[in-house]
C-alpha cells in the first residue's frame, strides 16, 4: 500500500469503500491466494492483489493505474518491504505480473507475486556410527 500511495497520494480504503467515497482514492482488499508445489522442500503460494483506483472518470483512473504499473515494471517488479513504522525492513517483494483492467465504475490494478515456504520436517536423530562391509558376493 505504501509503495502505491507514494506513487499516487490519495485517500486509501482498506476495510470497504463507503457509498460517498472520496475521489481520487484507492481500495486495497485482502489479497487472494492459492497454493502449489514448488520443490521437494518448499511449497508456493501465489497471491493476487486487485487494487481499485477511483478518479473523476475512467480515463484518469486508467492513466494513474498504468503509471503505477509502469513504475513497478521499470523497477523490475521489486517493491521494497517496510516495517509498520515505515522504516525499511530490507528485502523486497517481486511482482511477477501487473496489469490494468477497467471494471464497473473503477479501474483495477492487478498485482501477482509468489512466496515460497519450507515444509515442516520431522526431527531426526542424526546417524552417528555405521559400518560398511563390502566385498564380492559369490
Amino acid at each position: 500500500m505504501s509503495y502505491f500511495y507514494q506513487l499516487f497520494p490519495c485517500k486509501v480504503y482498506t476495510k470497504e469503500v463507503p457509498q460517498n467515497f472520496v475521489v481520487p482514492s484507492m481500495y486495497f482488499p485482502i489479497p487472494q491466494s492459492f497454493d502449489g508445489n514448488d520443490s521437494t522442500s518448499t511449497f508456493m503460494n501465489t497471491y493476487t492483489l486487485p487494487v481499485k483506483l477511483f478518479h473523476k472518470d475512467a480515463q484518469q483512473a486508467y492513466a494513474e493505474a498504468e503509471r503505477i504499473a509502469d513504475t513497478v515494471r521499470r523497477k523490475r517488479g521489486q517493491i521494497p518491504l517496510i516495517n509498520p513504522d515505515g522504516s525499511s525492513a530490507g528485502g523486497f517483494v517481486r511482482i511477477n505480473r501487473i496489469g490494468v483492467r477497467e471494471t464497473e465504475g473503477s479501474v483495477t490494478l492487478l498485482a501477482n507475486w509468489d512466496s515460497r515456504y519450507h515444509y515442516d520436517r520431522p526431527e531426526h536423530v542424526p546417524l552417528e556410527y555405521f559400518k560398511l562391509s563390502n566385498g564380492v558376493k559369490r
